[in-house]
């Protein structure tokens, strides 16, 4: 199996779905690559079978499988388009890289890697606003000297200019009240 053309996602190589079928019907003429949806209300799920020579059916196989919840609206409110497509893409996605096509032994699709960075990216923010209102809130230097101890030291280097400047206006005060 010749490496596959791979984008970096977070610091990894990561092969496209598109790129490990590209590689599988380049290496397998013979191969079959079936796919099964179920629906139901809510959800769909895909099932992905991946059979490297269909004329013998000893040869290597894999299965793949996909959950996902049938929206209309992301969490932003931004349609959600092609929900069927990227389940069966994800599917797919899975039992080929069961199969050894995908860079560095990644399993999940490229979609889900790049979703988990966004879900990443979003509860770090969501992290650093309650920790910005916890800061805003203390009332006294002790106090906030409390909660930063209680933080973790990439959190602190993530909100030092917040906490810096609640630290110059808790001195102010101090300095009026003296």
């Amino acid at each position: 199996m010749k490496t596959l053309k791979t984008i970096n996602l977070s610091g990894s190589n990561y092969a496209k779905v598109s790129e490990r079928i590209k590689e599988f019907r380049a290496e397998n003429p013979n191969g079959l690559i079936e796919t099964e949806p179920t629906i139901t209300d809510t959800h769909i799920i895909f099932k992905a079978r991946i059979l490297k020579d269909k004329s013998n059916p000893a040869s290597a196989e894999a299965t793949g499988h996909s959950f996902g919840l049938i929206e209309r609206k992301d969490k932003k409110g931004n349609d959600v388009e092609k929900v069927f497509e990227k389940q069966e893409t994800i599917a797919v996605g899975r039992a080929l890289a069961l199969l050894g096509y995908g860079a560095d032994g990644e399993i999940a699709s490229s979609e889900e890697m790049e979703e988990f960075l966004v879900f990443q990216q979003e509860k770090q923010a969501e992290q650093i606003m309650e920790v910005s209102e916890a800061i805003g809130n203390c009332a006294t230097l002790d106090e906030m000297k409390k909660y930063w101890a209680s933080l973790s030291g990439e959190m602190k280097k993530l909100v030092e200019e917040i906490k810096e400047a609640k630290k110059k206006e808790l001195e102010s005060v101090k300095e009026t009240i003296v």
